[in-house]
């Protein structure tokens, strides 16, 4: 208290009115945290992320800065994305996809291949160890 003291009256008045400030901020608009990951791996097995991907978590039609060859891809927050080998999301050239995780009771496209990727990380090319990606599309929950 004695250092509250020793301050001039203007400081602690902007010290509370900045405290107050801070306190009566809105919250922040939620987000919904929706991504989608590709992952490329070398031939010691090792993942590496392919972070600079644009638009990776935005819905829609999205192209590969270049055509990457990806491993495995991680879907997180979409209602269910695809990936295609042809720029543009072009109509026939969608990927298929297998689930390398656990079978699930709950989502049937991780029992079997397919194009549409629903949400988790362990989702890998039907048939290759790697495959060039092109586009992806993700949608959002309505």
């Amino acid at each position: 208290m004695t250092f509250l003291r020793n301050l001039p009256s203007s400081i602690i008045l902007l010290l509370a009115l900045g405290f107050i400030a801070s306190c009566a901020r809105n919250p922040p608009s939620p987000t919904t945290n929706a991504h989608i990951r590709f992952y490329s791996i070398n031939d010691f097995d090792q993942l590496s992320d392919l972070s600079l991907v644009p638009n990776r978590d935005e819905a829609g039609c999205h192209n590969m800065p270049i055509d990457l060859e990806v491993h495995r891809i991680a879907q997180i927050g979409f209602d269910r994305c695809q990936v295609f080998n042809e720029a543009d999301c072009a109509e026939g050239s969608a990927l298929t996809v297998r689930w390398s995780g656990k079978k699930s009771r709950s989502d049937p496209n991780k029992n079997e291949p397919t194009q549409k990727l629903t949400q988790g990380s362990l989702w890998q090319f039907a048939g290759a160890r790697e495959a060039t990606v092109s586009s992806w599309r993700c949608d959002l929950l309505e």
